[in-house]
């Protein structure tokens, strides 16, 4: 009887292991895949209606911000879709690792990969690892992708993950609202 349970306890904690590694992925580099996939197709789908959008418009929208405003939308949007629909608590603590990782590279390493960092955006004493890493100091266009690969990650996987508290708070308001009207159906005739 003991294997039985030890074996179901051991099945359950691999499942948990493994759907929050599929919702680490999902949260962290599908959402960015996913938004450059949409992004490019929907442009692409308007220029088919005379709507010329030049995809370096595109490309700034998707890499050329700091803030990355797109990746942070659909971000929240597919956290809120997928909460609502799987319920995983998983889900909401996705941001973590990118968040280890970003302090990480912020307070050790001023550049992820100098080799392929043009002179020009490498931190200097004008520049803060701050701007680097959050601001306009490290942009794609000057050959420095370490925003790309490790703040974009941390924004997505932070939208993920809130757009999965919002859905968990919303059922479970949901949840209050139909028992307080239950309620109030059975005390009122």
């Amino acid at each position: 009887m003991k294997n039985l349970f030890r074996d179901a306890s051991a099945k359950s904690a691999a499942k948990s292991i493994l759907m929050f590694l599929m919702h680490q992925f999902m949260g962290t580099w599908g959402v960015p895949i996913f938004t450059a996939f949409a992004l490019t197709s929907a442009f692409d789908w308007l220029d088919n209606f005379g709507g010329h959008v030049l995809m370096g418009y595109v490309r700034w929208i998707l890499t050329q911000n700091p803030y990355y405003p797109a990746q942070i939308t659909i971000g929240l949007y597919l956290g809120w879709i997928l909460g609502r629909r799987l319920k995983h608590r998983s889900m909401v603590w996705v941001w973590i690792i990118p968040l280890a990782i970003l302090c990480y590279a912020v307070l050790t390493t001023p550049i992820l990969v100098p080799e392929w960092t043009s002179v020009l955006a490498q931190p200097s004493i004008r520049r803060s690892r701050f701007s680097y890493y959050f601001g306009w100091g490290c942009r794609p266009a000057d050959h420095c992708l370490d925003q790309l690969v490790i703040t974009m990650p941390f924004y997505s996987s932070v939208a993920y993950s809130l757009g999965a508290v919002l859905a968990q708070k919303m059922a479970r308001k949901g949840t209050a609202d139909q028992l307080c009207a239950e309620d109030g159906a059975l005390t009122h005739p």
